[in-house]
């Protein structure tokens, strides 16, 4: 996963949008794929034909993605972006609940159709999945109890404290093995889900947190904690499997047409505010 509260610069967006939506249009006709084009049945076919839009998140990442409660019900923005794509398919859509580091193989073993949770573009994931273009930008945030009384003044800074962090996540990979290499277990404390991570800054497990800054959004009533540090921002894309050019090209259209027509910032307030 990879989140001003959250860091969302619309007009910086829409530009990023438009690019990306030239970019995403071309790229996702020509994604190879591993099996011959006349042996398969297109993705998007295969959608249609179900009746139903099957889509990927980890539910514990408010305001993008959690459980209501007690009814159990999946919502948030990232809901809402999908249901436009089911919507403009003429399907239902149908949310799957899988933790987050599990997300891009099922999505790969066809599981899934699609994933939406607030999943960061990285070159990496990439390899596996085709990324739609942009649908939000965001920025990461270093997350401190308010009477901590503590400051950073860069990224490395982290490595003088217990931090937690979300598994699978570019937060994750800035700090652990391939990043700053800070120590699994000791000061680095990797959690399943947000909400176990904000419980664990809250009880002093930890001293800090670093998320996507719309989760510190999302918690701030709730938790007595401000941010002390936060990066630039970064794009957050829908994920699809590769190959599946008619199914990205849908998705790419959606969230173009959203930017075109201001939906998309509708959901913006009602979810960020």
């Amino acid at each position: 996963m990879s989140r001003e509260s959250p860091v969302i610069r619309r007009e910086i967006a829409i530009i990023a949008i438009i690019v990306g939506f030239g970019v995403g249009l071309i790229g996702g006709w020509f994604i190879p794929s591993p099996i011959p084009e006349a042996a398969r049945t297109p993705l998007l076919d295969t959608i249609v034909a179900r009746g139903e839009l099957i889509v990927g998140t980890s539910a514990d990442y408010p305001p993008f993605e959690n459980l209501t409660y007690p009814e159990g019900l999946i919502v948030g923005f990232d809901i809402d972006v999908a249901e436009m794509i089911a919507d403009e398919i003429g399907v239902d859509l149908v949310m799957q609940n899988i933790p987050f580091d599990s997300l891009i193989a099922a999505c790969r073993a066809g599981t899934i159709d699609m994933i939406a949770a607030a999943m960061t573009y990285t070159e990496e994931r990439a390899e596996n999945l085709a990324p739609s273009i942009t649908y939000i930008t965001v920025s990461q945030a270093v997350v401190a109890p308010n009477a901590s009384g503590i400051t950073i003044t860069t990224i490395n800074d982290l490595e003088d404290y217990t931090v937690g962090v979300q598994t699978g996540t570019v937060m994750y990979e800035e700090l652990g093995p391939d990043g700053l290499d800070m120590t699994v277990g000791a000061d680095l404390l990797v959690y399943d889900n947000a909400n176990d991570l904000m419980l664990a800054l809250d009880s002093g497990a930890i001293q800090l947190a670093y998320v996507d800054e719309p989760v510190f959004t999302a918690w701030a009533n709730t938790y007595d904690i401000k941010i002390i540090y936060s990066t630039g921002t970064e794009p957050l894309a829908l994920w699809t499997r590769l190959g599946e050019p008619k199914l990205l090209y849908t998705m790419n259209q959606v969230i173009f047409d959203s930017y075109q027509d201001g939906s998309i910032f509708d959901l913006m307030d009602e979810w960020f505010g």
